[in-house]
């Protein structure tokens, strides 16, 4: 049986809520298959306005010492995109395209920090 639905990571923490674990939504999202982590990240992108009819790949780039998890996600338009998945209780999430985060020089894409 599943409690999370693919397409919103916020759900999952419903259930969690109150859970004092590292990061709860990360957590969920580490534990899928690649497939699933496909899936959930491009209903995630697409579910905030971008356009990612599918994500063809992810990388989990690593974690900030506050627990915040930072995933990486390709989509089949070519557009890539960190998220951010913050260590909250509603499992919040920020989007930067792949390409303003290293013109800001906030990092690269698909690297291990």
């Amino acid at each position: 049986m599943t409690i999370f639905s693919p397409h919103r990571l916020a759900v999952a923490l419903a259930v969690l809520a109150g859970t004092a674990v590292a990061n709860p939504a990360h957590d969920i999202l580490a534990g899928m298959s690649e497939a699933k982590q496909r899936e959930t990240l491009a209903g995630l992108l697409t579910n905030s306005g971008e356009r990612c009819p599918s994500v063809t790949r992810v990388f989990f780039q690593g974690s900030a010492k506050n627990g915040d998890a930072f995933w990486n996600a390709q989509c089949s338009t070519g557009q890539a995109f960190s998220i951010q998945i913050n260590n909250d209780s509603k499992g919040s999430t920020r989007l930067l395209d792949c390409k303003v985060l290293k013109e800001v020089g906030g990092g690269t894409c698909f690297k291990k920090f």
